[in-house]
């Protein structure tokens, strides 16, 4: 029996949202192609319908995703809880997330773009199709250009927990990349976990006086923005956010 896709699909993960929201479920959400900010439930901030049901390709994304956020976030809300001492297995879990993020990110800003494209099938014969984003994101998987931290092995570095002296905001493009010192590679990498704790592996990083994280993160991110109430900017953000 074939399971059912999920309709309301989140760019964003709902159940790491879920930390910047108040008692009322409600965080602040930017969407930077309206150029608006709202306040909404977590529930359903960042939701994109059908998001991972391909068109054309039979892979299971949906199940795939799913399966990463369950043991992303149970180790994500371990570290919130304190338990900074990850085994192997979590810390790779940690990581597969983080490039789950990624993955999301890239095509956050793109969720109508279909791509014309011609499909060969097994049998010889081939057919001019329409990709959806989630085909394409998983045609990017073979291409050789993409970042993946799990094969940089990123879940073997050191990993440092940074209270925040300000309100974290995240977004999706929050999983933050910084050039080591000989700017030759990815050195260190950040990321968000709550409005207070930011997640740094790799070398600790030197911060410039009154610099701005929430404005790389909003920089950094295609679509959307997420904080707590009093954070952002509300309604019709002009030229920018």
């Amino acid at each position: 029996m074939n399971r059912p896709v999920e309709k309301r699909a989140h760019m964003v993960s709902k159940g790491y949202i879920k930390a910047w929201a108040d008692n009322r479920n409600a965080v602040e959400v930017i969407d930077k192609i309206r150029n608006y900010g709202y306040v909404d439930s977590y529930h359903n901030a960042t939701v994109w319908s059908f998001a991972y049901a391909p068109k054309v390709l039979t892979h299971d994304l949906e199940k795939e995703y799913g399966l990463i956020e369950s043991r992303g976030l149970r180790v994500i809300r371990n570290i919130r809880r304190a338990q900074y001492h990850l085994t192997d297995d979590e810390r790779v879990a940690l990581i597969a997330f983080l490039d789950m993020h990624l993955d999301r990110g890239r095509y956050a800003g793109q969720v109508d773009v279909q791509a014309p494209a011609i499909a060969l099938r097994v049998d010889g014969t081939h057919e001019q199709v329409n990709l959806n984003t989630a085909d394409r994101m998983l045609l990017s998987r073979s291409e050789g250009r993409l970042i993946s931290l799990l094969a940089l092995g990123v879940a073997h570095w050191p990993l440092t927990i940074e209270e925040w002296p300000q309100m974290l905001a995240t977004g999706d493009g929050a999983v933050l990349l910084w050039r080591d010192a000989g700017g030759s590679g990815i050195g260190t990498v950040t990321f968000p976990l709550s409005p207070s704790l930011l997640l740094v592996l790799g070398p600790r990083l030197n911060y410039p006086d009154k610099f701005q994280l929430n404005a790389l993160v909003a920089k950094n991110s295609r679509r959307w923005l997420i904080a707590q109430r009093g954070t952002l900017r509300m309604g019709d953000l002009g030229a920018g956010v």
